[in-house]
């Protein structure tokens, strides 16, 4: 079950959103992201022209191929790391209220202590991202594995992103975010697979990062509600305790 609610989780966050009044929060994030999809394509794009030169001098079919190519796994991939990070906070709003709406109250953290934590694991997330992009480019030549792979690093940050927001109000440390994920394995992947599928969907692709933040929050809700899977959960927070002590 873990793995179907996982996958369904990003289409359940839409649906609540688009069932409450909330939908006047998606107005900016929609034009931001419009604005990010364009930039990313044309930073890829020249990013890639300049790589793929000599490719293109050698015969302009091919290369002109292999940029079209590149240019959008580049610019999706960038989307991708850059969607969350520019719509944080309209996500973490949007997760509050929601989780105000069906619990009837949120946790809270003080200011400074939430602003600072969520800077330091904003730089570390930065430096993963980094990280899985060069794997991702290094690995291109070989068989064509590198989009494969950058897609399969995608689709976990997406679930990192997710969760990341109710996690986030119970003062989780960054280990013990990572420790949620490997923790419910099956609920990661179909959330993964699920915000990815929600990515590939016209249009929905400006609200996805919102709409999968909501579906993360509801999962999370869930998850503390089920007697089986609040283990899972209680180990988190114990483990941030201990991280935190």
């Amino acid at each position: 079950m873990g793995l179907f609610r996982g996958f369904l989780a990003p289409f359940r966050g839409g649906l609540f959103v688009l069932r409450h009044p909330l939908k006047r929060y998606l107005l900016l994030p929609f034009l931001l992201s419009v604005g990010l999809a364009i930039v990313t394509m044309i930073a890829a794009r020249r990013y890639w022209s300049q790589e793929l030169t000599s490719l293109a001098a050698g015969s302009p079919l091919l290369g002109g191929f292999v940029l079209g190519v590149m240019t959008v796994v580049g610019g999706v991939v960038l989307f991708l790391i850059a969607q969350p990070l520019l719509l944080a906070v309209f996500s973490d709003t949007l997760s509050e209220r929601v989780e105000r709406i069906v619990k009837g109250t949120s946790p809270t953290a003080p200011f400074l202590a939430s602003a600072g934590r969520a800077l330091v694991h904003g730089l570390l997330k930065l430096v993963l991202y980094g990280l899985a992009l060069v794997v991702a480019l290094a690995l291109t030549p070989a068989g064509g594995i590198g989009p494969i792979v950058g897609l399969a690093l995608a689709a976990l940050f997406l679930a990192y992103d997710g969760f990341d927001y109710p996690l986030a109000r119970r003062g989780a440390s960054f280990g013990a975010k990572w420790a949620f994920l490997a923790q419910n394995p099956m609920l990661t992947i179909g959330y993964g697979i699920g915000a990815t599928v929600l990515y590939l969907i016209p249009f929905a692709v400006f609200v996805a990062s919102p709409f999968a933040a909501v579906g993360a929050t509801l999962a999370y809700i869930d998850m503390e509600k089920s007697p089986p899977e609040a283990a899972a959960v209680a180990k988190t927070k114990d483990a941030n305790v201990a991280a935190n002590s």
